[in-house]
């Protein structure tokens, strides 16, 4: 049974080698600690720079970076804009969502000079469908915010692992 599992592990890892993924280690990272320092909501919407600290911090912990405050690389991220759209009606009553929300991430040294400017490829957008009670549409809205800044988070943490500094 043993033999089979390493088996079929052994030829996975070949043919993932094979067609151009590698597998990186914590080792591979450009850096191994990094320092959040100030997440800036500079937008009208209250609270996301808090929601956005926590996914920020779990997603570069889960990439191997260690969190510490006496980082060689400080990381600040301002959410420039949040725009929640309506895109379809029934009724007069909105059923369905859109929200955009654009962030910039800025890498320094422990110095403080600028050493990239880090900016998803495009604006962020996801959708929501609700019914009639506000209670739902808060939840909705709250998942889609936090689905929204999780995939945020990957793409600036695969901007900052793959990017030359």
């Amino acid at each position: 049974m043993i033999k089979n599992f390493l088996k079929i592990f052994m030829i996975a890892i070949l043919l993932l080698n094979g067609c151009g993924y590698n597998l990186h280690t914590k080792s591979d990272l450009p850096f191994k600690e990094i320092y959040l320092r100030k997440i800036d909501n500079q937008t009208l919407e209250p609270g996301l720079q808090d929601r956005m600290r926590k996914i920020a911090y779990q997603k570069l912990a889960e990439n191997g970076f260690k969190l510490t405050s006496s980082a060689e690389k400080v990381l600040d991220i301002q959410i420039t804009n949040y725009k929640l759209s309506t895109l379809s009606e029934i009724g007069l009553t909105t059923v369905e969502y859109q929200i955009l929300l654009n962030v910039r991430a800025i890498l320094y040294d422990s110095n403080g000079n600028k050493l990239k400017e880090l900016q998803p490829t495009a604006p962020f957008t996801t959708y929501f469908r609700v019914t009639r009670d506000l209670q739902s549409i808060i939840a909705n809205r709250n998942l889609a915010i936090e689905s929204l800044m999780n995939d945020i988070c990957d793409d600036l943490i695969r901007k900052l692992i793959f990017q030359e500094f």
